[in-house]
């Protein structure tokens, strides 16, 4: 291990031993160890001290202020202080990490070259059992901190113990307000204070955070103890079949929650539709039955939608006519594999993508037009899973041309050896996986032997 580690975990920690020795166990477990874990007392009790100073573990550093200031703002401005890391980490003391946290995190940082990182967490609302596996039946567990477009909103409250930033972006950022000096968490208003610099940050959409909120629970912090975190800490380690039920108990509440968030809106903005679907319950009547009569559809006419759409026929590419590919000119013809569609073309996103058209006459010719993102890559194209095609490029886009014996249905598959991202090439920021540039392809009535690249 270096003298500087690559992480710095920051736990601000007030008078609740048995709880931050928990939350220091989960650092301690992770599969992640080039870490330093700064502890910084808030004007801790000595019992607190103690419970740090059980930990023999040389990385742990646990300093303590003077006077205790009543928030986390002071303990946190002095860990980053005390910091030696490359990125920055904290951690609530009454929060949890996932033994893969910091390693994933690590991971993020190190593809994307954010300045600031968070992710969703798993927030414990509510536990129904002293001990034992997550119950989702009873326990209530929601997913918190995500967003939809992978996009920071300040109307998002996004917890600390779900940060990661590098620490010379942290220190140039400025220190955490007191809580005097501002009306929201002085989390949120260092957070928003990053996002107006113009800081680069990052949504991660893995959640390996879980946190009990003290400040929702009456007198916290008169018990030492907590059968929650004890419970808690059953889930973070003991394995993945563990974290498996905390995300289904997530899953199923979150699920359930949206269904009801769905049937008030749908009353509100759809009064007409809503009422005749509560009368055909009434009537005996399945809802969506009654409702597509309404709409004109015949018996069997709402699967056979989706029959034509499953089983359906290809377009048929004529010859000499090139298609563009574009959405209005091949949405038809793609299947799995591909990103939105561009002005000129698109890219795909998988190691391999498809591509399905039909053709009318036998011995054809397929032609396609494009480039690997590489640029020097071998790609791979697969006719009917059984004609293959090993294309060397050599930096510039090329036409790749297939002989089709037969007519009728076919399905081509494009298979890049060397998929990658913009950003992992230190090309821009774009995370996104690129595999194969396709601009056109078209059919030919004259064979041409395939190029050997």
């Amino acid at each position: 291990m270096s003298d500087s580690p690559t992480v710095s975990v920051i736990i601000a920690a007030y008078n609740r031993p048995r709880v931050m020795s928990i939350a220091i166990k989960s650092v301690l477990n992770s599969d992640f160890q080039d870490f330093e874990l700064i502890i910084v007392g808030d004007g801790c009790n000595q019992e607190t001290e103690d419970a740090v100073r059980a930990f023999t573990d040389s990385r742990i550093v646990f300093y303590n202020l003077p006077e205790n200031t009543g928030h986390q703002s002071a303990p946190h401005n002095k860990g980053v202080e005390m910091a030696r890391g490359e990125f920055i980490l904290f951690l609530n003391q009454d929060d949890l990490y996932f033994p893969d946290h910091i390693s994933n995190r690590v991971a993020f940082m190190r593809e994307t070259r954010a300045d600031i990182s968070w992710s969703p967490i798993l927030l414990l609302q509510r536990t129904a059992a002293n001990h034992g596996p997550v119950n989702a039946h009873r326990d209530r567990i929601v997913v918190d901190g995500a967003v939809h477009n992978n996009t920071f909103d300040p109307n998002v409250f996004v917890i600390s113990s779900c940060w990661a930033m590098r620490r010379e972006v942290c220190v140039d950022v400025g220190p955490w307000l007191p809580i005097k000096q501002t009306r929201l968490s002085p989390s949120q208003e260092w957070m928003f204070r990053a996002w107006k610099q113009g800081r680069d940050i990052r949504y991660h959409r893995e959640a390996s955070v879980l946190c009990i909120h003290s400040g929702v629970r009456p007198y916290s912090y008169i018990h030492n103890g907590s059968i929650e975190h004890e419970r808690a800490w059953e889930w973070v380690s003991a394995g993945p079949q563990a974290r498996v039920r905390v995300l289904n108990a997530a899953l199923v509440e979150m699920a359930g929650r949206e269904y009801h968030w769905r049937d008030s809106l749908t009353r509100v903005q759809k009064p007409f539709s809503s009422f005749v679907r509560r009368m055909a319950k009434r009537l005996g009547k399945h809802p969506d039955t009654f409702q597509r009569m309404l709409a004109g559809l015949g018996k069997g006419a709402w699967v056979n939608g989706h029959t034509k759409l499953t089983r359906g026929t290809p377009p048929v590419l004529k010859p000499g006519e090139p298609v563009p590919f574009t959405a209005s000119a091949a949405e038809k013809h793609v299947g799995l594999g591909w990103h939105a569609f561009e002005s000129a073309g698109a890219w795909s996103e998988l190691e391999t993508a498809e591509l399905f058209f039909s053709t009318e006459q036998d011995a054809q010719t397929l032609v396609l037009s494009g480039y690997p993102f590489r640029g020097d890559d071998t790609v791979v194209f697969t006719l009917d899973s059984d004609s293959v095609h090993e294309v060397r490029f050599s930096g510039k886009a090329q036409d790749v041309t297939m002989l089709i014996p037969q007519k009728g249905q076919h399905l081509l598959t494009i298979s890049t050896v060397h998929p990658t991202s913009p950003a992992a090439l230190g090309q821009s920021d774009d995370t996104r996986m690129l595999s194969f540039w396709l601009s056109s392809f078209k059919i030919e009535n004259t064979p041409v032997p395939a190029k050997s690249g």
